[in-house]
């Protein structure tokens, strides 16, 4: 039997980065009602969520792939990756297939859209967590 992991007594510290304000919005709310998440930011364009990832240090960053000005959203993670290198990355789209893309061989974890409340808090603790 496999025990679930303990909730940490510390709050994970997210970054949400999607285009779309109501998607921001919601995951900011949403995340905000439990303890094992505090958001940190949201910002909808690259530039601006680079920015804000550098000075938040969050330890995850949600990413939907389809940000303006990003070629599929792997120039994104990079710039990410060597600006806050300690960052971990969740990918979160509505696309299909897109966990076996490169996109998702960069990211630490990977969430359809159509999630459960349970579902991507779980995605937001796996991708937390250094690959074994």
């Amino acid at each position: 039997m496999h025990e679930a992991d303990p909730e940490p007594s510390v709050p994970l510290r997210v970054l949400v980065v999607d285009a779309d304000d109501r998607v921001r919005e919601s995951l900011t709310g949403l995340l905000g009602i439990g303890t094992q998440v505090v958001v940190v930011g949201s910002a909808g364009q690259p530039g601006p969520a680079l920015d804000l990832a550098e000075a938040a240090t969050p330890d995850v960053v949600i990413v939907d792939p389809r940000l303006p000005e990003v070629d599929g959203g792997l120039a994104f993670i990079t710039g990410l990756r060597a600006r806050v290198p300690s960052a971990r990355v969740l990918v979160m789209s509505w696309t299909e297939g897109l966990e076996h893309s490169a996109l998702a061989d960069r990211a630490d974890g990977f969430v359809r859209k159509t999630f459960r409340p349970s579902e991507l808090v779980a995605a937001i603790m796996a991708a937390s967590r250094p690959a074994a």
